[in-house]
Order: structure tokens, then C-alpha cells, then sequence
């Protein structure tokens, strides 16, 4: 990903948060910050998640 997109992204999680912030329904700062953290897992993927490493398969 280039520079210019991950900055994009980055403005773009900073303004829905900040709408998220000035928002009065729930639902809507709930999507506010579901969208922001779309937008950062764009950029830093999902680090949380690491998957385990596959077992060999037992020898019999």
C-alpha cells in the first residue's frame, strides 16, 4: 500500500471518529466507529489476530 493511500485512510478513520464523537443516535456512532476501524484495519490489518501454526498431522 503506498504512503498516499495509508494517509488517506488515516484522515479518512480520523473524520468518522470525529463524526462518531458529535453524533446523538447510537446507531450512528456505532457506524461511525465501525467505519474508522474498517479504515485502520485497512491500513495496519488485523494484527490481534494471529493465526496459530498448523500441527502436522500425527504419523500412524
Amino acid at each position: 500500500m503506498s504512503s498516499d493511500d495509508s494517509e488517506y485512510l488515516e484522515q479518512r478513520a480520523e473524520t468518522e471518529i470525529e463524526l462518531a464523537q458529535h453524533a446523538t443516535d447510537p446507531r450512528v456512532v456505532q457506524a461511525h466507529y465501525d467505519l474508522a476501524t474498517a479504515y485502520l484495519d485497512r491500513i495496519h490489518g488485523d494484527e490481534e489476530a494471529d493465526p496459530a501454526p498448523e500441527q502436522p498431522a500425527p504419523a500412524g
